[in-house]
């Protein structure tokens, strides 16, 4: 740039020159011609104008430089000569005047001319260097400052500008230098933040640019956690990971799982259809047990119970050290990773910001599922039937299928209580609480009600002859096991009462009564059998006084 502007300024002064020295030229050559046409008509005017020709003759003659003066016919060829001019006068006669020397006078305006280049060529010359000299330490300044703002577009404020001149300019230079000094502080204090913030992210690159990228993300990050906050539970935060794994990263295969600590148990949330790591136990899992990121691109085959032989994998723990430990693990190909390596922290941040409101959720559902269930038995208890029945009611219509209701009561409970103690009370309800876990799908829920009473609620059933045999297998189950306590072996057997939902009823909570009364009514009539209810047994005028108050009787108790 700087060599541009002074090729410019050096074109425009010895062009400007140059044209001046031309004119200058010009104009003098065209006065001297003038001055000489001048002097001819000035002599022609002195003859014509005379009285005494001859006088005037005799005074031209007489005149510097004149040599010869004559007049002739015009009819007489005079040859042209640079010496001589010639002047029609008004009569037929032409006035011939030789002078003396007119080369010397065309030389001295040559001379004159060549002396007039010269100067304007030594003008022209110190006029550049003048100028060069005086606007070179700007052009510099200027050169420096295009450089420093193009680094400076790429994040790069290390080039700073210099001067010798003592003006204006060099406060100005110092200023601009303290801006680019406090702008790679405030980058590096922005860069150690974002460490902090993201770590492991890369600082490579233009600064600008990672730092607008960064921010940006910091920012999805902190509307990402405000949004989970405010989530129902922790599965829904797990469904907005992977709608972010899936639609903001564009990450094909990974597979999400969360670790129950205090169960040590493996929960896994979502994984593609291409599983790679394939674990049932957390022990298993290098990421976890080490609470450190698995990268394989890094350290090959650091896992070894990764099973995909043409992919590499990142595993990402992440937790806060409480009831849960979550783990994202990825696949990648050699180009998916070159092409998505930088997004891992961004990743880990999300994961980060997640992990403290997953815990508190999973903490939060832990005290709740607690107070839910039932110490001895670890069933769920009464309090948990009330929350969650109406809404198997309301599912079963909405889809047309059934519920069945089991209504399970030790039969001589008392008796246990009475001769062997209530801790073999306590276990013969633990073991009738194994036998009813073991004894009915992972969708049906069994519930101690209360003392020894317990309720079996089964879902979408297919008919009533499926219920009536899932209650009899309980039945077996149970009178079969044979529970040890003080070193004594015995057995017990339990009463069972059915009810279908909504075949019997379209109120729950009377299904529910309807299975107490069968319950009842097995009771009643011989205890240790699984009795179906029928409206036929709500004539039974003494059914609540005859079979609680025989359950309650010293001698015929449960």
């Amino acid at each position: 740039m700087k060599r541009k502007i002074l090729i410019f300024i050096f074109l425009v002064i010895t062009v400007g020159g140059i044209i001046f020295t031309a004119f200058t030229a010009y104009r003098f050559s065209t006065i001297t011609d003038l001055a000489i046409k001048h002097s001819a008509e000035t002599i022609r005017d002195i003859y014509i104008y005379s009285q005494d020709k001859q006088e005037a003759m005799n005074l031209i003659k007489n005149m510097p430089n004149i040599q010869k003066i004559e007049i002739v016919d015009r009819s007489k060829y005079v040859k042209s000569h640079k010496n001589i001019v010639v002047i029609p006068l008004n009569t037929d006669k032409k006035l011939i005047i030789h002078f003396k020397s007119l080369a010397e006078f065309e030389n001295e305006k040559y001379n004159v001319i060549l002396e007039t280049i010269i100067i304007n060529l030594i003008f022209i010359a110190i006029s550049n260097l003048l100028l060069n000299w005086l606007i070179s330490p700007y052009l510099n300044v200027f050169e420096e400052l295009r450089k420093s703002i193009e680094k400076a577009r790429h994040g790069d404020f290390s080039e700073k500008l210099h001067t010798k001149l003592k003006n204006e300019l060099q406060k100005i230079i110092e200023n601009y230098n303290l801006f680019l000094d406090q702008l790679n502080k405030n980058f590096a204090l922005i860069a150690n933040n974002l460490s902090i913030l993201i770590p492991n992210v890369s600082q490579k690159g233009n600064r600008l640019v990672a730092v607008q990228r960064n921010m940006e993300i910091l920012a999805d990050v902190n509307k990402f956690k405000k949004i989970i906050e405010e989530d129902a539970n922790a599965d829904e935060i797990f469904e907005r990971i992977i709608d972010i794994f899936k639609n903001k990263f564009h990450l094909t295969n990974f597979k999400l799982y969360a670790v129950l600590n205090a169960k040590q148990e493996i929960k896994v949330i979502y994984q593609t259809q291409k599983v790679c790591c394939d674990i049932d136990a957390p022990s298993l899992c290098r990421a976890y047990r080490t609470s450190k990121e698995m990268n394989s691109i890094k350290f090959p085959h650091v896992c070894p119970n990764h099973i995909c032989k043409d992919t590499k994998y990142i595993c990402i723990p992440f937790s806060t050290g409480g009831t849960f430990t979550g783990v994202a693990s990825i696949n990648f190909s050699i180009e998916e990773y070159k092409e998505k390596k930088d997004l891992i922290p961004y990743i880990e941040s999300y994961l980060n910001e997640a992990a403290s409101i997953i815990e508190a959720k999973y903490t939060l559902d832990l005290i709740k599922e607690t107070s839910l269930r039932d110490q001895l038995t670890g069933l769920y208890n009464r309090r948990y039937l009330e929350e969650i029945l109406d809404k198997l009611a309301a599912s079963a219509i909405r889809e047309k299928s059934m519920l069945g209701i089991l209504m399970i009561d030790v039969d001589y409970f008392k008796k246990v209580n009475d001769t062997l103690g209530h801790d073999a009370g306590d276990e013969v309800l633990s073991q009738l609480a194994k036998v009813l876990a073991n004894g009915v799908r992972e969708s049906d829920f069994a519930i101690r009600f209360g003392g020894e009473e317990f309720i079996v609620v089964l879902q979408n059933v297919k008919n009533e002859e499926s219920v009536m045999f899932v209650a009899e297998k309980i039945r077996k189950m149970f009178e079969k096991m044979q529970i040890t306590i003080n070193n004594k072996t015995f057995t017990k057997t339990i009463s069972i009462g059915v009810s279908i939902f909504p075949k019997d009823t379209l109120k729950i909570w009377e299904s529910i009564k309807f299975a107490d009364i069968a319950l009842y009514e097995a009771k009643r009539t011989g205890r240790n059998k699984v009795v179906r209810f029928n409206p036929d047994m709500m004539k039974e005028a003494a059914y609540d006084q005859t079979a609680k108050c025989s359950d309650n009787s010293s001698t015929t108790e449960g």
